[in-house]
């Protein structure tokens, strides 16, 4: 696994990943050495049938302390849903949240 020192993580999941599992896999990313330098995630749309609704995901992301104080935004149009939006892998970028705003930008790539 490449270095997480000041990423940035986009992730998503498909329709065979509900809730249980989810957690599961966010946690053991959690765990990964070097997690402590993640600056920040973000989930793109889960699918209807994972069965993750918001306040699921919130209620998750809220149980797992080391997430606690980093940027987190969620629903954002990437993944397995329409609208599909493909993002380069490795680059650098910066990703500001707060008060209802969204800014993702990818600088360098």
């Amino acid at each position: 696994m490449p270095s997480l020192e000041g990423s940035i993580l986009l992730l998503e999941d498909d329709e065979e990943v509900g809730p249980v599992h989810f957690d599961r896999e966010l946690q053991s990313l959690i765990h990964q050495p070097g997690f402590g330098g993640v600056r920040g995630i973000v989930f793109g749309k889960f699918q209807r049938a994972s069965n993750m609704d918001p306040d699921t995901l919130t209620a998750i992301v809220e149980s797992k302390r080391e997430l606690d104080g980093m940027p987190i935004v969620a629903s954002a149009s990437f993944g397995h849903t329409t609208p599909q939006f493909t993002f380069p892998i490795g680059g650098y970028g910066s990703l500001r949240a707060g008060n209802g705003t969204v800014q993702l930008s990818i600088d360098v790539h």
